[in-house]
């Protein structure tokens, strides 16, 4: 097994969350939420992108070895999941005083949206006028649509819990029509 392939740890990606939320106002990486939304959007990138993608993640850090090679195994992980079907994104939880948790989403959906951009316009485009790609996305977007004041008071709670939960539904067909649409 390489080195790029293994599993991370518990204590690996609280290491790379920290060290990325530690840095971000300073170097323009991403958290660990919007680095796995936008990692998931470019999965069916060739491989010669990869490490573009790296350094877009990381932005200011991309000369740090040890970042690298963690956000390495971080989406080689998330492509496994993805391969296998056993996919789910990388949701903050807030807790609650009344000890329930509110799912946060917006870095996530930010990430992804990041990553269909960073595609390209004709890829983005093709999504768009699709109808069934672009009714698995609808979810994504909605999201973002979101006043600032919303973020932790959605205005319909169950419906955002429930959306959140089919994420992932979407987005394994999302990159099952990426996949047929590259020829992979």
């Amino acid at each position: 097994m390489s080195a790029e392939s293994e599993t991370l740890t518990p204590e690996d990606l609280d290491l790379l969350q920290q060290r990325l939320v530690d840095s971000m106002d300073d170097t323009g990486c991403m958290p660990l939420d919007v680095a796995h939304g936008f990692f998931t959007a470019t999965a069916t990138s060739a491989d010669g992108v990869v490490p573009t993608l790296v350094e877009h993640v990381l932005g200011g850090l991309a000369g740090d070895a040890t970042l690298r090679l963690l956000v390495g195994r971080f989406r080689a992980q998330l492509l496994s999941d993805l391969a296998a079907g056993e996919y789910g994104p990388l949701i903050l939880q807030l807790p609650r005083d009344d000890g329930s948790v509110l799912p946060l989403p917006y870095g996530w959906c930010q990430g992804y949206m990041a990553g269909v951009e960073f595609m390209g316009e004709a890829s983005r485009d093709a999504l768009l006028a699709d109808e069934e790609a672009a009714a698995h996305l609808a979810p994504l977007l909605s999201f973002l649509m979101y006043e600032e004041s919303q973020w932790f008071d959605p205005p319909n709670e169950t419906a955002h819990r429930e959306t959140v939960g089919e994420i992932g539904d979407h987005v394994l067909a999302l990159h099952r029509w990426r996949r047929q649409r590259a020829g992979k």
